[in-house]
């Protein structure tokens, strides 16, 4: 992205499901942005046109070290750097998202879902949390939320990839490569897109187009650095490779 003081897109983690022994890479995400929220909750950043105050400044400088500590794997030091934000700023929208994306990283479900809420209440418009509540829990009866979401927003990549995630949970996976393609293409450079769609070909048998998409997965990840684990991405490049 050219502006460095932007927080790139989206954390993932892997929920559920296996494959020969390989995760089925479904991911959730949180949307971490440094810039203040948009004060009539809108669904995307608004833009700022008036000069910041200090304070304001401060708490943007203080998300965006959350964020890199989270970058670095440094949760503690995200999560206190997050609610020192919310300290002074109790409806910080970037802080709460930055808080869910650490509770989904530790597995921590609860805290997350409750977060996503927290930030739907503050916020009712904001697309991205509600379409992570729904990912995030798996709940099958928010496809058709999903999918109006998406009506509205047909090239917003992360809804592309919650409709997947619920699609796969359903063995639906002919719909969900066609879903997860979509993602990829909107956003070719991030790795979860991209392993997502190796999967759902994996799972369809196409080996050789699925071998192919891991392979980028690692690339991306490599030009990225992204915490993305790729040991399992590994493992089954290897396997698919044997005779």
């Amino acid at each position: 992205m050219t502006d460095t003081r932007r927080v790139p897109g989206y954390v993932p983690r892997a929920l559920a499901g296996c494959l020969c022994n390989f995760p089925i890479i479904i991911m959730t995400a949180a949307v971490v942005f440094p810039a203040p929220a948009p004060a009539d909750g809108g669904d995307e950043p608004a833009q700022i046109s008036v000069i910041r105050s200090a304070a304001a400044g401060k708490r943007d400088d203080q998300v965006y070290a959350a964020y890199q500590a989270y970058r670095a794997g440094n949760r503690e030091d995200a999560r206190y750097g997050y609610e020192q934000v919310l300290r002074s700023d109790p409806d910080n929208r970037d802080a709460m998202l930055g808080l869910a994306a650490c509770a989904v990283r530790d597995g921590d479900t609860r805290t997350a879902a409750s977060m996503y809420r927290r930030i739907i209440q503050a916020f009712p418009r904001d697309v991205l949390s509600r379409a992570a509540l729904i990912g995030l829990q798996r709940d099958r009866q928010g496809e058709p939320v999903i999918r109006e979401l998406l009506a509205g927003q047909p090239d917003n990549p992360f809804l592309h990839l919650v409709l997947g995630q619920l699609l796969a949970g359903q063995a639906r996976w002919a719909e969900a490569r066609q879903v997860f393609y979509e993602a990829r293409r909107i956003d070719p450079a991030n790795p979860v897109y991209t392993l997502n769609l190796a999967v759902s070909l994996d799972r369809l048998g196409q080996r050789d187009q699925a071998l192919a998409y891991y392979r980028a997965t690692l690339k991306l990840v490599e030009q990225d650095a992204s915490d993305l684990n790729i040991r399992p991405v590994i493992r089954r490049i290897q396997s698919l490779r044997r005779p």
